[in-house]
């Protein structure tokens, strides 16, 4: 079967607390929209109980000289970074804040990767948007068995049609594209005729600088799966791409086949890796825990040895309980102490792995500051994610730790 497809990209600005309902607050949340023109919010005003003095990147002994210096070049070569994490990271709101603020400092290289999330069932970030009318089979890596081949971004679509159009809105310009996908290698038609798709990516520059609309037709013999498009301007600046999926933990990434293989393909300076929020609420040792953060990590080491990798840690959050009295549903919520052991472990492990480790949970408050989060309304009433104001403020936080870090090597 040939199986023909036109992609359009247009630029455009626990009492009784059932687990499975616990579940569904994790692996479907209903975060907080905003709109797409104005979705990074200004510098913020820190509550007085968020500890500024630990707002730092513990470096273990690390040099961040060579990555300080790359970005300080970022005017003249691109420099990848890509964060990994769960639903925290999926609807890109603390990271985009992040994104924009690196940007502005060192050079915007455009949006970076975007992934097809509506298209497989779930929530999409604000600042683009992929529509298509075919049917697709989807994908996604928390909902098990798998409907398609599984790729790096935790998403798969894959068309059930011989021909299909999507159309793409993207708010940062582009004047190139990447397209990962898995399956049979598809050959471009248009705009650049001949060029064939390998390992899993097709690469080009469009015909003309930061184009506003761009009509892509695809042919495969055999229907591909897709996993996600990079949409970058020009050969310098920061690019910072982000991959998160709403339940995601180490041990379901590593469960992805060459992971950190399609992760190397971005040649990324940093890696920073966001997790460990769901394995609170999964049951898990301490020594499963450990284990798959050491598998993942080795895979990472391994496929990426020239790049830094950053740790951080998951702030507190809440169990919902609910308990029945006679004929009534009571419904109370008490604080998850298992995040603050998975917040010790992804400290135990940095030590022993001389890893670099940004402590969020230290930095938001500690112990204990989830209700006052919640009474400042940086806390989303499922007590897990953040509201925007709460990732906007994570995101300002954690930008100026970064920039600390490399600050320190200006001289």
């Amino acid at each position: 079967m040939r199986t023909k497809i036109l992609l359009y990209l247009a630029l455009a600005a626990a009492p009784v607390m059932c687990g499975q309902e616990q579940a569904e607050l994790r692996e479907n949340p209903r975060m907080e929209s905003a709109k797409r023109e104005n979705f990074v919010a200004p510098a913020v005003e820190y509550p007085s109980y968020v500890k500024t003095s630990a707002n730092h990147i513990d470096l273990h002994g690390h040099d961040w000289s060579g990555l300080a210096a790359r970005l300080r070049g970022a005017d003249s070569v691109r420099v990848n970074i890509v964060h990994i994490g769960d639903s925290h990271l999926q609807a890109d709101m603390g990271t985009a804040v992040t994104r924009t603020l690196l940007g502005q400092h060192y050079g915007s290289a455009g949006r970076g990767l975007i992934v097809p999330f509506k298209l497989a069932g779930t929530n999409e970030p604000v600042d683009y948007v992929i529509t298509s009318e075919t049917p697709m089979a989807q994908g996604r890596l928390l909902k098990q068995p798998w409907g398609t081949r599984m790729g790096f971004t935790g998403i798969g679509i894959c068309p059930d049609a011989d021909e299909v159009t999507f159309e793409i809105s993207a708010r940062e310009p582009f004047d190139s594209i990447a397209i990962y996908y898995t399956g049979d290698d598809p050959e471009v038609l248009a705009p650049a005729p001949g060029c064939k798709g390998c390992d899993g990516i097709i690469s080009f520059a469009l015909p003309t600088d930061t184009a506003a609309v761009v009509t892509l037709a695809l042919a495969a013999t055999e229907r591909p799966t897709f996993h996600g498009i990079n949409l970058v301007n020009g050969e310098a600046g920061v690019a910072y791409h982000v991959i998160g999926n709403n339940g995601a933990t180490y041990g379901t990434y590593n469960m992805i086949p060459g992971f950190a293989d399609d992760i190397a393909r971005f040649e990324p300076a940093l890696l920073i890796v966001s997790l460990g929020t769901n394995e609170a609420y999964n049951n898990v040792t301490d020594e499963e825990f450990k284990q798959e953060m050491r598998t993942l990590l080795t895979d990472l080491r391994r496929s990426c040895p020239d790049s830094e990798i950053l740790l951080t840690t998951p702030s507190e959050c809440q169990r919902k309980i609910v308990r029945r009295r006679r004929r009534r549903k009571i419904t109370t919520y008490a604080v998850n102490r298992d995040v603050k052991r998975m917040r010790d472990l992804i400290l135990e492990v940095a030590a022993e792995e001389q890893l670099p480790v940004y402590d969020f949970y230290q930095v938001a408050g500690g112990q204990g500051t989830s209700d006052k989060w919640l009474a400042d309304q940086y806390l989303n009433r499922d007590r897990i994610h953040m509201t925007r104001a709460g990732y906007t403020l994570q995101g300002h936080l954690f930008t100026e730790a970064l920039e600390a870090a490399f600050d320190s090597y200006k001289n």
